[in-house]
């Protein structure tokens, strides 16, 4: 029987970008939600709690108000969505890809996540 080798979690991480926590709100801007706070971010996704139910594959436009006071805008597509117990941060908890980032917006949320 072979022995498999065991492999680190950051040999096994799979994404593009590697996500951080950092000290970002986000916002979307088609609802009257407050800001709230991003769970995890990278310059490929973002992990939000949403008391809204989104849908798998639905675009949204999204804020992101960053530390220095910079405001900068995205567009993301949902991948998935978890329904949290009672008492959580939020009802879903939600996974986004995102799919469209100006050049300004990129370089600030690159600052951002350099930082931490």
């Amino acid at each position: 029987m072979d022995s498999f080798p065991k492999f680190s979690k950051k040999e096994i991480e799979r994404r593009r970008f590697p996500r951080v926590m950092a000290p970002v709100l986000y916002r979307i801007p088609r609802t009257q939600a407050d800001k709230k706070r991003v769970s995890n971010l990278s310059l490929g996704g973002v992990r939000i709690y949403s008391d809204e139910r989104l849908d798998t594959a639905q675009v949204l436009d999204l804020e992101f108000f960053l530390p220095n006071g910079s405001v900068v805008g995205a567009k993301a597509r949902v991948v998935w969505v978890k329904e949290l117990p009672p008492g959580s941060k939020g009802v879903y908890d939600v996974g986004m890809e995102l799919i469209k980032l100006s050049g300004k917006a990129w370089k600030e949320l690159a600052l951002v996540l350099r930082q931490k």
